[in-house]
Parts: C-alpha cells; structure tokens; sequence
C-alpha cells in the first residue's frame, strides 16, 4: 500500500440528504470509536504516512474531533486534513478551535454559486449560506482550503463561472468533479446525469480559467478520462496516484487507487489511444448507463491551451510564499524552504523547486523582490 496519505472515515452519519450522494446505502450507525481511532492515527505516523485525513459521512458530527485533531499533531503528522460539508462551520468558534488543535487543510463539496442549485441538491434549506460562511471562517484563519466542484446537469455549464466566484473569495484549490454513479447518483441519474463528452467541455473550461489565473496544479480533473479533456490531459486524476489508504468503519485499510483501478474497464476506443498504458478506462457504473458514446481516442501528442492570463489570482504556493515572508522577510533561500516546510498552507511543499517556482511566479506579479548579497538571493515582500 502506499504511505502517502491515511484518511479515516470517522462515521457514515452525515447532517445532510444529499441527491447525488455516494454512500446513502451505508449504515449511518457504523462508525470508528475514539481509541479506534487514535489507534490507527499513532499506527499510520509509524509507518510513514506524511498526511493524515478526517471525513465521513460527515465528520463534524463528532463532538470528539477536537481530540482527535489534537492526536494527530501531536502523533507528528504536520498535514491534518478534514472532509466536509462546511454547514457547521459557520460557527466561527468550531472553526477557531479545529485550527488551534491542528486542522491544517478543509475540504469543502459546494454544487454551485447560488442558494438555489446547492440547496436543492443537499435536500437542505440554507446549507449554502452555512457552508459559505464556514469557508470564508477557515481563509480567514489562514488554513489551506480547497472546494470540491461537483458536475451534475444542474450545474455543469457553469463549472467557470462558479470557480471563479469561489476564486473571488481566495479559494485556489479546486478539484472537479465528475460524479460517480452509485448510491443517490445511481437512483437520481435520469435527472442529475448528464454524459462525460457533453460535461468535458465545461470542465475543459474551467480547467482554462484555473491555468489562466495561474492557479497550476491547484485544479484537477476527478473520474473524466484524459481522451476527454483536450488540452489539460495531465490534469485528469486518471494519470496520476492519489497514494491514500482508507480506513472505513467497519472493514480492513483500502488502497484508493487499487480500487479505482479495479472499478475502470477500457474499451476498443482505448486501444488506440496514446495514454493506453497510464489510463484505467472509465467507471463500469457510467458504462452500464451511458456507453461508450462520445469517447475519442487520443492519437497526437496534447497541446496545452494557453487561455488569456488573468491577473489579480494567487496559487496555494503563491499565498504560502507571501505568508513566509511576512515572517521572514528579507530571508535567504535556504531558510524561505525551511520556513515553508512548517506553513502547509498550500499542502504542496514536499520539494523546493514548487516553493522557489512560486516566487519566481510572485516576482513576475510585481508582489516580490529578489536581491543578490553576499553570495546569497535575499527574498523579500515588494
């Protein structure tokens, strides 16, 4: 198994009812206690896992998150992740006391950028409103928070225009979405539902708008093969590992990727593809419900879309970069990566070339300085 990421899924129960949502066969009453827990938490740090992870369900349900927040940091892991809904975190006392016991990333799902799409795909009256308070909580408390876009036929031709009003708000990781078809989404489809070739356009333009403000490997593609995202090939999560084990209530530790793998099928349109040997194939739920209509293989080298730049947006490392240098500014290289190493703000300072790329980027905007003194590049805020 991997020894990337270990995420526990804390319970099944959840504050939501949701009409797309992937576990509503499970068993709301399954859950991993707290010694259970802290158990696999002190387990998965002595195996090597770097970043650790809550969800559910609807893992803010749990009154004893603080203490296991609190586990994790002090078991050693720096990355502490949370899954949610966001609804409860309008309480801006929630928020302060997660991040004070060691939450370091948030996660947020939002189906749209008004009321009235969100709420009627959560089946709850004002979870929008909740959810973005909670969001705007969490930036403010400087935390690393990223939102998940899902695409249903309620929401997909405005995947650009609902990043951007969440990249308004200082949101520069995101993650889209394309649904899988079990649980809700299977019973649901006929009226959430909508194609992989008819939903890849407006993800592609998206994924455009997320490259023309800059925002790099901030953005990616989830469950949409890379035949279907011409230009940002390399952004489809079918390419690359997600090198997590998840620990789910009851039941033993599941490679993610294994069973991703497992759940894809190719067809004759793969094997002329180019990315034959990298790709999986598509979901055999989609499959059983939609074919394989649309699908094209890839038969040239991808050319990258160069959309007009967007000025005025920052990346995760970009806003890691800065806040480094509010502390030291005017530091050496060497001690800039050592300062980012312990502000995972962006969660994606494993090497020092993303976190040097990042002030070259801020150089370019005008928001840094680099000078050459005694033998050393000084970094500082403009």
């Amino acid at each position: 198994m991997s020894k990337d990421c270990y995420e526990i899924v804390l319970d099944h129960n959840c504050d939501l009812a949701c009409r797309f949502c992937s576990q509503a066969g499970f068993d709301p009453a399954a859950r991993t206690g707290l010694k259970e827990a802290v158990r696999r938490i002190c387990a998965a740090k002595k195996e090597g896992y770097k970043r650790l992870g809550f969800s559910g369900g609807e893992a803010l349900l749990r009154p004893d998150l603080f203490l296991l927040t609190a586990a994790a940091r002090k078991a050693g892991f720096k990355i502490v992740r949370l899954q949610t809904n966001g609804i409860r975190l309008s309480d801006p006392a929630l928020c302060r006391g997660l991040a004070q016991t060691g939450l370091t990333v948030c996660k947020f799902t939002f189906l749209g950028d008004t009321a009235a799409i969100h709420d009627s795909l959560t089946g709850t009256a004002g979870s929008f409103k909740k959810s973005l308070r909670g969001l705007g909580h969490m930036l403010a408390l400087e935390l690393a928070v990223g939102v998940n876009l899902l695409a249903t036929k309620r929401n997909y031709k405005r995947l650009a225009r609902i990043m951007r009003f969440f990249m308004d708000r200082g949101v520069s990781d995101f993650t889209l979405i394309y649904p899988l078809y079990v649980g809700n989404m299977r019973k649901n489809f006929r009226t959430l539902g909508v194609p992989m070739p008819e939903a890849s356009k407006h993800m592609v333009e998206a994924l455009d708008l997320g490259r023309a403000a800059g925002l790099g490997r901030g953005v990616k593609a989830l469950n949409m093969p890379p035949c279907l995202l011409p230009g940002h090939e390399t952004e489809a999560s079918e390419l690359y590992k997600f090198n997590t084990v998840v620990a789910s209530p009851p039941g033993p530790d599941r490679d993610l990727d294994s069973d991703i793998s497992k759940a894809k099928e190719r067809g004759k349109v793969c094997a002329a593809c180019l990315f034959k040997s990298r790709c999986p194939g598509v979901d055999h739920n989609y499959l059983e419900l939609f074919g394989w209509k649309g699908f094209r293989p890839v038969k040239e080298p991808p050319k990258t879309n160069a959309p007009v730049p967007e000025p005025g947006y920052l990346s995760g490392p970009e806003k890691c970069f800065l806040e480094v240098l509010k502390t030291g500014n005017g530091a050496p290289t060497a001690k800039v990566l050592a300062l980012a190493a312990d502000l995972p703000l962006c969660h994606n300072c494993r090497d020092g070339s993303s976190v040097l790329a990042a002030g070259e980027a801020l150089i370019k905007k005008g928001r840094v300085k680099r000078t050459f003194r005694n033998g050393k590049y000084l970094w500082s805020l403009a």
